[in-house]
């Protein structure tokens, strides 16, 4: 019946029409040709460790001063620009429809050299949020980005194993020691049999210290898993 599927595809997109996920430009699948050229991409050379981009002689200037628990951690592309906004309408703005966009340029990333030691997960688990800020929002846009990644590229999707167990203030606005300190114990492991010895990969709209990616993978590996990797879509660089 796929003629039926064309012809209700069709129905959609009259009704619902494609938009740019990041200015809603009518008739575009994913990105407008303006803003997929402000998408600003991570590219060599990175620390091998948090994903930062650094400068030729290889200092990283995150790792010193914000040691991980995390193996390795990669984005897709800088925090600015067409991404930036995209993220915006998504969480900002609860459109949902810019998640695929997004979950594109984790795929991409996926596949690219940089993320070659990502590759030993086995499964992926979306960074959760509260219960009550996920009822405002009417959605969790980690667990969207995942369902759509996890599709594309064949990993498990671990869904409901870690929670969001105390409800804090949003993490933007505060600085790196403010947002350790506001994430700290936050979240909490619900089926620790589900990822036991098992190498998991967090996922993530953007990366900005790692704290929030730092503090989950501390949960998972404190009841077994064995290794904790991370994708986000962005990384932004802050200081202090």
């Amino acid at each position: 019946m796929r003629w039926l599927q064309t012809a209700w595809q069709e129905v959609l997109d009259a009704l619902y029409p494609p938009r740019c996920a990041a200015c809603a430009q009518v008739g575009y699948k994913y990105w407008c040709a303006d803003c997929l050229s402000r998408v600003s991409y991570i590219a060599p050379p990175v620390c091998t460790k948090c994903g930062t981009p650094i400068d030729p002689e290889g200092f990283c200037p995150s790792c010193p001063t914000h040691p991980l628990l995390l193996e390795a951690v990669r984005a897709a592309a800088h925090y600015e620009g067409a991404v930036k906004d995209a993220i915006h309408r998504l969480k900002y703005a609860a459109k949902p429809a810019v998640a695929p966009a997004l979950a594109q340029l984790l795929i991409q990333a996926w596949h690219s050299a940089l993320s070659e030691p990502l590759h030993a997960a086995q499964g992926v688990i979306p960074i959760p949020i509260h219960r009550e800020r996920e009822r405002e929002r009417g959605f969790n846009q980690s667990v969207l980005l995942a369902r759509h990644f996890c599709h594309a590229v064949g990993l498990s999707l671990w869904d409901d194993v870690l929670v969001r167990a105390v409800y804090r203030q949003p993490q933007v606005g505060l600085n790196a020691a403010q947002r350790a300190q506001n994430v700290k114990d936050a979240f909490r492991v619900v089926r620790s049999e589900e990822i036991a010895s098992k190498s998991v990969l967090l996922m993530d709209d953007v990366w900005t210290t790692g704290s929030t990616l730092n503090e989950a993978a501390r949960a998972l590996l404190q009841v077994g898993a064995a290794h904790v990797f991370a994708l986000t879509v962005a990384h932004e660089s802050l200081r202090g």
